[in-house]
């Protein structure tokens, strides 16, 4: 998340929350869980197309600006800190 924030185009695995905030081919690329082969792959196609590093960077940065601000995210938080604490009383 901090690598597409700050603009950079990412390669990861589809593990976790992974693929929920990695698109495949839209946001950055997902290699292959445990597969060497296929994260090189993901990494020579970043570095021989500037069209695909670009695109997959800006995307990337768009995603993270729209949907993980962290001032939105703190004030759920804080809904639901709240929301907890008036339910148990």
């Amino acid at each position: 998340m901090e690598a597409m924030a700050a603009g950079c185009p990412v390669v990861s695995c589809p593990v976790s929350g992974v693929p929920e905030l990695i698109g495949h081919d839209v946001h950055g690329l997902l290699a292959g869980e445990a597969d060497p082969a296929s994260l090189a792959h993901a990494l020579e196609r970043l570095l021989l197309d500037p069209a695909l590093r670009t695109r997959l960077a800006g995307a990337a940065r768009q995603r993270i600006e729209v949907e993980f601000d962290a001032r939105k995210e703190a004030l759920r938080l804080h809904r639901l800190m709240r929301k907890a604490v008036e339910d148990a009383a």
